[in-house]
């Protein structure tokens, strides 16, 4: 029964004069839904995992904060466990200070950092005798490769010449760019020990954690080991940055969702149109001794495999166009963007949540309709008014 129905709906629907071409609009609907979700979501993700990733080298995946500074100058066992745990430990001091030029003035964070020991990734090239300044610091200054300028530190005064603000000068040795604008506009980063000097102690106050290590087990070690250090994420510091991509990816999907309702209301449309069509054949197999529940289950297992089916297509037709993407060598974006290459982040997630939303609406919805068909429709009394 059922395989002489598909075939019989297939044929109509293909090959007939009279077919309704409104489910051919809401199937290709279905397709384009499942595309451009997977494909918007693939490549808002790889913008936002490469976003993040960026950060993550400049600022770390985390930073130890200790209670006390001066406990951490040569505090080797913690590094030593750390580096066990998977995280490349970065030592630093990190102030809030007064960059100055002539008579220009700027605020920006300095980083001391030990020019020996461990680095960044993005600064381990660079000449760290004096100063590393990023091009935008640079820029604000009117300094450039070569020049000196001015630190001043507000919070560490000399008492004895009447309160003044404590002051270094350096040259800066190398400019570098980060693509982590925030960092670019701010920061600065000098040698420890010159850092030290400013402030009249051997301490660090941060210890940055870089790498993919187990966040997990670097808490557990803190809490039974070193208590007297906080561990600050990456995502507890740019909590708002994490709540606005998560709710661009919650945008993106409802947007999806109303599409796929508008979707839905031609497959509600060609369904009604399409079985008042069909009505005359359908009494034919009912007379011919099909059960009215044997017609409603051969329409939904169709409707659903046609849903399904449709779905799928958008789905490798996406996987398709993000594998060209993503291979081919595309510089769509513009020079002032830091990814010229649109990136491709494909998720199991994404790809289920491409696949599953448009099927749930397109199901629920040719059920409802398939389900109001059957209730308006009396097989008996069409026979008699066609027979009239």
């Amino acid at each position: 029964m059922l395989t002489t129905f598909t075939k019989y709906f297939l044929t109509y629907i293909i090959r007939s004069r009279t077919r309704q071409h409104l489910l051919f609009l809401a199937i290709i609907g279905l397709i384009i839904s499942a595309f451009a979700l997977l494909v918007m979501q693939s490549t808002m993700g790889g913008l936002q995992r490469n976003l993040v990733s960026r950060s993550k080298a400049v600022n770390g995946h985390a930073v130890l904060i200790p209670n006390n500074p001066s406990e951490t100058s040569q505090n080797s066992e913690l590094i030593r466990d750390f580096k066990n745990l998977g995280f490349s430990p970065v030592k630093e001091y990190e102030l809030e200070v007064l960059a100055k030029n002539g008579s220009t003035i700027i605020p920006v964070v300095l980083h001391g950092v030990d020019p020996l020991g461990e680095k960044a990734s993005f600064l381990v090239d660079q000449d760290f005798d004096q100063m590393v300044l990023p091009y935008e610091v640079s820029y604000k200054l009117g300094v450039t490769k070569g020049d000196k300028i001015t630190i001043i530190s507000p919070a560490h005064v000399n008492h004895f010449m009447g309160d003044i603000p404590r002051m270094m000068s350096a040259e800066i040795n190398s400019l570098i760019t980060t693509d982590v604008p925030e960092v670019d506009l701010f920061h600065i980063w000098v040698s420890l020990k010159k850092v030290q000097s400013l402030i009249r102690a051997r301490d660090i106050n941060r210890i940055r954690l870089y790498g993919k290590g187990d966040l997990a087990s670097a808490n557990e070690l803190l809490k039974q080991k070193y208590t007297s250090f906080r561990m600050v994420t990456w995502e507890q510091q740019n909590d708002s940055l994490v709540w606005a991509l998560s709710l661009e990816n919650r945008m993106i999907i409802f947007l999806f969702i109303g599409m796929t309702l508008l979707v839905s209301l031609c497959i509600i449309s060609g369904l009604f149109i399409f079985f008042s069509k069909i009505k005359t054949d359908l009494s034919a197999f009912w007379i011919l001794g099909s059960s009215k529940n044997e017609l409603q289950k051969a329409s939904k297992w169709l409707l659903n495999i046609m849903g399904i089916l449709s779905v799928a297509t958008g789905i490798l037709l996406g996987l398709i166009f993000l594998f060209a993407l993503e291979n081919w060598d595309l510089n769509v974006m513009p020079d002032v963007f830091v990814d010229r290459k649109i990136p491709v982040y494909i998720t199991s997630k994404g790809v289920f949540l491409s696949f599953f939303i448009p099927t749930i609406i397109s199901v629920t919805f040719s059920h409802l309709a398939l389900n109001s068909f059957k209730k308006e429709t009396n097989y008996l009394e069409h026979i008699r008014s066609v027979g009239n």
